[in-house]
């Protein structure tokens, strides 16, 4: 996982004129992806939001509806933008290929933007195992039987515990590459291959492709 500066953690350029509420968020998403949630305290978010020690319990409650609010904030938008992507897929015509750009597609696009820390962060939850995995699965349950429909219709005869397993690996290995594009990067270079971020999201689709098609014949 790329390490982030100290001075990145803490309230950023626009962010002092944004409100006491998407500060906090935008904080914990920094520190939360960093640190892990159970190594960032409350009065750690209200110190790197810039606001008082009491802004969290004030605005979302507890620690863990503050990571609810962290998860769900972008949930939606990667549901929303996955959506489309599935209904372009069933107007042309089912493939494998085609259904694992629709499910790496809009992490990749929020990996390489303003989003970058929150595929972060939903990476470190999937690959500790952290309670707020119930949240993860909770915001994407609906998707994900429309994923599995979709799958068991492009591997007919495939049992649906196969399907979902596929599924399952499929999501874990997407955020964890995109959760940390840069270390993917370096552990290539170490063997001389040298690849752009758009590259890495390139080898990701097709080894999401092989997973959601399984071997061959």
């Amino acid at each position: 996982m790329r390490r982030v500066p100290e001075r990145e953690l803490w309230v950023v350029g626009d962010e002092l004129a944004m409100p006491t509420a998407r500060r906090l968020i935008l904080a914990a998403e920094r520190l939360f992806a960093e640190r892990g949630i159970d190594a960032v305290s409350l009065r750690a978010v209200n110190a790197a939001a810039g606001t008082n020690v009491a802004s969290v319990n004030y605005h979302f409650g507890t620690k863990a509806e503050l990571v609810e609010a962290l998860i769900l904030e972008r949930s939606g938008e990667v549901s929303a933008r996955r959506a489309a992507l599935l209904d372009e897929l069933e107007r042309v015509g089912l493939t494998a290929r085609g259904l694992a750009e629709a499910f790496v597609t809009p992490v990749a696009e929020m990996a390489l933007s303003d989003g970058n820390t929150w595929v972060r962060f939903i990476a470190g939850i999937l690959g500790s195992g952290h309670p707020a995995l119930a949240v993860v699965t909770g915001a994407f349950t609906e998707q994900a039987l429309r994923l599995t429909g979709l799958l068991e219709a492009i591997v007919p005869g495939e049992s649906r515990e196969t399907v979902r397993f596929r599924l399952a690996q499929a999501m874990s290995l997407t955020f964890r590459v995109l959760g940390d594009v840069d270390g993917v990067q370096d552990m290539m270079a170490l063997s001389g291959v040298e690849l752009s971020p758009q590259q890495v999201v390139e080898q990701l689709l097709d080894v999401v492709t092989a997973i959601l098609a399984g071997p061959p014949g």
